[in-house]
């Protein structure tokens, strides 16, 4: 599922010199390490680490797809597909790896609650350059001692297989009592873990001194209590909070490794979950690879390790010991619109003031880079402002040495440019309505006059419903659970009118959880057929609003468990109103 909101078109026309120097950094903990290129690679489930092959790194599928083991290297890149003999994936959502080498498939996705033939597999780890297929060398099912639950985590102590439960209010950890081949065993519940909720992957160091979960927002390490699973998983835990929506996760040492279900891959050392910094957002552009314009001056490309932050990546470093260096740096945009500028910066003792202008116009204030520990990482938002569409100069400049600060240094690793264009915040909502073939969607609108939203209509199971007005989130996000319903399989509608003084080319962001259809004055300008979390600005459709006050519909399915809609156009101007009452 793409969780991206909006990243940078850019323009790469840096000298060799520069991407040289950016590739001999390696990447940062908040950039995407690779991405599985090999598409039968759809939804990574499970990782883990060869412990017998260097840099191969084993996954696989959930539901619905091939009985595979992928290898791959550690940038995503394949090695070979690896069928498995005598094992149907009905739903694979986990791997684990045990002392001896052994692969374990945890066939434990439970999504309905009413599943009965979970099941843990092993496997003796094939040679993953020169085998096509591998057995199962014994099959282990199992079901839980109380109610059924969802699960798609699993590591593997001493031989034995530990199952970690998704559960909305807390994972619960359970274990094998012993290991009984085509045995159904019930398993014991070891304890709830401490913090921990909604786990999507769970991964133990080898030498049992560190255990992992994560979720597609969060990951919590236990550590320091060996021998003991109970009371790991109760002791306080280093928490970081990331954007990478983990669906597997690994150790390789005491290093992590994700992946999710866009396919990407991140290596996290432990120096930044031990440190629990916040992450930068991954959804930015290096300056290191942006081209340096000929005025810039009094800069170097230094990695962090010689900036003294053990961890891969760099940034492009300001003079060190005076003002009036200077950073010319071009970005592109694809239209026009008001965009919220930010950097991530490095901090440190040696640190100073920086200032930051687009296109000639300063935006915010100078930013204080000075801090007692070294620390790189620190997105700075800077403010908003209107870009045109293409080519624009983002200038970075060291104004002042702070009071605390040895010097004047700026260190700028990446930018992230947003946009930032008001949502829609509130709407006319109506449903549900039963579900049916989207391609065949059949609204409850003629489109021949303009809806009324004082009409009543028949919806799902029967019942009589209507309009009604609702607010969205803080966040601008339509919560149609919250005002339509829990149902699943269903269709709900929002409206609302957005005006403009003139006729004008503009562009329509969407995001939807799940397919979206959208009808703009009557007409139908765009159609997703798609099962996706939902994030911001993920479709984006260039349209024309005509003068005066324009009709928006939009109607989104049910499936799951999210229901929202984000919806926005670009107002680089900002002339454009919202409002669910035509004022004509």
């Amino acid at each position: 599922m793409n969780i991206l909101r909006y990243t940078l078109i850019l323009i790469f026309t840096t000298t060799l010199a520069v991407a040289e120097q950016s590739v001999s950094f390696g990447t940062p903990p908040w950039q995407p390490i690779g991405r599985y290129t090999h598409t039968a690679i759809r939804e990574s489930s499970g990782i883990v680490a060869s412990r017998q092959f260097e840099g191969v790194y084993w996954t696989l599928n959930d539901s619905g797809n091939p009985n595979v083991l992928y290898a791959t290297k550690r940038n995503g890149e394949l090695i070979k597909e690896i069928k498995v003999n005598g094992l149907r994936n009905f739903d694979w959502e986990a791997l684990g790896i045990d002392e001896k080498g052994q692969i374990w498939i945890g066939d434990i996705g439970n999504n309905s609650r009413m599943r009965f033939d979970l099941n843990v597999s092993v496997l003796k780890e094939p040679n993953p350059y020169t085998a096509s297929e591998v057995d199962v060398i014994a099959k282990y099912p199992y079901k839980y001692p109380d109610k059924n639950v969802d699960a798609e985590g699993l590591f593997i102590v001493d031989g034995i297989p530990y199952i970690v439960s998704k559960e909305q209010q807390q994972a619960v950890l359970y274990g094998f009592p012993e290991l009984k081949a085509d045995t159904k065993q019930v398993l014991e519940r070891i304890g709830a873990f401490a913090e921990a909720r909604l786990v999507t992957g769970a991964g133990i160091s080898e030498d049992g001194k560190r255990l992992v979960v994560c979720t597609y927002r969060s990951l919590w390490v236990y550590h320091n209590i060996i021998g003991d699973l109970s009371e790991m998983i109760q002791a306080k835990p280093w928490v970081l909070q990331h954007n990478f929506e983990g669906e597997a996760i690994c150790f390789e040492g005491y290093n992590l490794y994700l992946t999710n279900e866009a396919r990407d891959l991140y290596a996290l050392p432990q120096f930044w979950y031990e440190k629990q910094w916040k992450l930068p957002p991954k959804d930015t552009q290096s300056a290191l690879s942006l081209s340096i314009g000929e005025e810039s001056r009094g800069y170097q490309f230094e990695s962090y390790q010689d900036a003294g932050v053990e961890i891969d990546g760099g940034h492009v470093a300001l003079n060190v010991n005076k003002t009036g260096s200077v950073v010319h740096q071009t970005i592109s945009v694809p239209y026009e619109n008001l965009y919220e500028i930010s950097a991530i910066l490095t901090r440190g003792p040696v640190y100073g003031y920086v200032g930051l202008t687009v296109n000639g116009t300063k935006i915010g204030e100078p930013y204080d880079c000075y801090h007692t520990e070294l620390l790189a990482g620190t997105l700075v938002t800077f403010g908003t402002i209107s870009m045109n569409k293409g080519d624009n100069q983002i200038t970075l400049r060291g104004v002042a040495k702070s009071v605390e600060s040895t010097g004047y240094k700026v260190g700028v690793d990446s930018y992230q440019v947003l946009h930032a264009s008001p949502f829609v915040r509130r709407y006319m909502v109506l449903g549900p309505f039963p579900k049916v073939d989207t391609d065949k969607l059949n609204t409850p609108f003629s489109f021949v006059e303009p809806i009324n939203l004082t009409e009543n209509y028949i919806g799902k199971d029967g019942q009589t419903i209507r309009w009604h007005e609702v607010d969205t989130k803080t966040n601008g996000m339509l919560d149609l659970r919250a005002n339509i319903g829990m149902d699943t399989r269903v269709v709900g509608y929002a409206f609302t009118y957005v005006y403009a003084p003139k006729d004008m080319d503009t562009v329509l962001l969407l995001g939807s959880d799940e397919t979206v259809n959208v009808w703009l004055n009557g007409i139908k300008i765009h159609q997703k057929n798609v099962y996706r979390r939902i994030t911001q600005d993920a479709d984006t459709i260039p349209c024309q609003l005509k003068a005066g006050w324009n009709e928006v519909l939009c109607s989104v399915e049910q499936n799951s468990w999210t229901w929202g809609l984000y919806l926005r156009f670009t107002d680089g101007d900002g002339v454009l109103k919202y409002s669910v009452q035509s004022e004509e």
